[in-house]
């Protein structure tokens, strides 16, 4: 009887044990979500994961031009970027815009497929605009996150950042398709 009881003990305490090991392995050496940031600058090419992003600019207007006029109770941005792949066709799993508290915003629903991230290919380039809509004390510190792929709890991933300086205008903004670029052009 007490050899069973300390068979029991060892086991108990070798498991134990391994659970804590593969714990820690978990916690030390496999991704789990993390992903790295690669920043840039507004008019220059910034690379990451397969996607190539170059952003242009960006306007805010408290109004939009979508066939009628619509009004935000802050302001719609309109961020003019182009980008590329540079292995096959896809789409970013996600666009962002950051701001100062880390308060993510997303395209707004609603306005079709203008002003939403488009399809691009292998070194073909698209440039259009990325619509937005922010409240006002938003706009002095935006960023913006281009997410290539969907994160993954056991990959890891990388992000594309670009702070974005955005002029204001009282006209209404008004949205476009994307438009295929010239080689070399940006």
């Amino acid at each position: 009887m007490r050899r069973a009881r300390w068979a029991v003990a060892g086991m108990a305490a070798v498991a134990v044990a391994v659970g804590g090991g593969a714990n820690a392995v978990d916690s030390n050496y496999l991704a789990s979500g993390w992903h790295t940031v690669v920043r840039g600058e507004s008019a220059t090419d910034v690379a990451a994961a397969s996607f190539q992003v170059h952003v242009h600019g960006a306007t805010a207007s408290p109004h939009l031009d979508d066939d009628e006029l619509v009004t935000s109770p802050g302001l719609f941005v309109l961020v003019d970027v182009s980008y590329a792949t540079e292995d096959a066709w896809r789409t970013p799993e996600e666009i962002v815009l950051i701001d100062a508290d880390g308060r993510e915003f997303t395209q707004p629903s609603g306005f079709g497929s203008a002003g939403s991230p488009w399809l691009a290919g292998p070194d073909i380039w698209f440039r259009g605009g990325l619509l937005f809509e922010v409240p006002a004390d938003a706009v002095a510190d935006l960023t913006l996150e281009v997410r290539p792929e969907r994160p993954n709890a056991q990959l890891p991933s990388t992000v594309v950042r670009v702070p974005l300086t955005v002029t204001t205008e009282s006209s209404p903004l008004t949205l476009t398709y994307e438009t295929l670029l010239a080689e070399g052009e940006r």
